[in-house]
C-alpha cells in the first residue's frame, strides 16, 4: 500500500491533491478562528466513478453534520485539519480536505471558496403525497430532492427551509400533485 502525499502548510498536513486555494481558505480560517461550513463532493471524475452514492463529479454531497465549525488541528506526528463544532470542543472530525467544493462562512453565509464546477443540482421542495408516520409518534411531511433522488425529509415546509437555508441553498417549490406523479 503506497503512503498518503501530504502539502504541510504551516505546521499542517493537507492531502497533496488538495488545491492551494482550499488550503489557504482553510488556513484562514484556522488562524482567523472564524466558523465556517463545508461543502464535499466528488473532486474529478475519476473520483466520482470510484465513489458510492451520488456519483456525479462537483455535485454537492449536502451534508449538514460535522460540517460546520472552526477550523483546527489534530495532535500527533501528523496533525491533519479537523473541524470543531465550538470553541470549547476538545476535538473533531478530520477534514477530506481533497473532497472539498465549497466553503462559507457560517455567519451570513459569503463564500470563501467555490470550484468552478461546483454544481448543487436541481434542488426540489415538496409536501411528501403520503406522510411517513416515526415510531416515535412524528410525522414527516415534507421532502426535499436533489436531482429527483431523495435528500431528506421534515416534520414541516418550515423545517425543510432551514435545512436549505443552513447549506446555503434554495429549493424550487413544486406541487404536491407533481411530486406524487413522480413517486408513481
Amino acid at each position: 500500500m503506497k503512503d498518503k502525499q501530504y502539502k504541510v502548510v504551516n505546521g499542517t498536513s493537507y492531502d497533496a491533491r488538495t488545491p492551494d486555494e482550499v488550503i489557504r481558505v482553510l488556513e484562514n480560517a484556522r488562524q482567523g478562528r472564524y466558523r465556517v461550513h463545508v461543502h464535499y463532493g466528488y473532486t474529478s471524475e475519476a473520483d466520482a466513478a470510484d465513489g458510492v452514492g451520488r456519483k456525479q463529479a462537483f455535485l454537492d454531497w449536502l451534508g449538514e453534520y460535522g460540517h460546520t465549525g472552526y477550523i483546527s488541528r489534530s495532535m500527533g506526528p501528523t496533525k491533519i485539519p479537523i473541524i470543531v463544532y465550538n470553541e470549547r470542543a476538545m476535538g473533531g472530525g478530520g477534514i477530506l480536505d481533497a473532497s472539498i467544493i465549497k466553503i462559507r462562512l457560517a455567519a451570513g453565509g459569503r463564500t470563501l471558496y467555490q470550484h468552478p464546477q461546483y454544481t448543487h443540482g436541481r434542488i426540489t421542495l415538496y409536501r411528501l403525497a403520503v406522510p411517513i408516520d416515526l415510531p416515535d409518534g412524528r410525522r414527516l411531511i415534507a421532502g426535499v430532492d436533489q436531482d429527483g433522488e431523495n435528500q431528506a425529509n421534515f416534520e414541516s415546509m418550515d423545517k425543510a427551509r432551514r435545512y436549505l437555508r443552513k447549506l446555503g441553498l434554495q429549493g424550487e417549490l413544486v406541487n404536491t400533485v407533481e411530486s406524487a406523479l413522480a413517486i408513481a
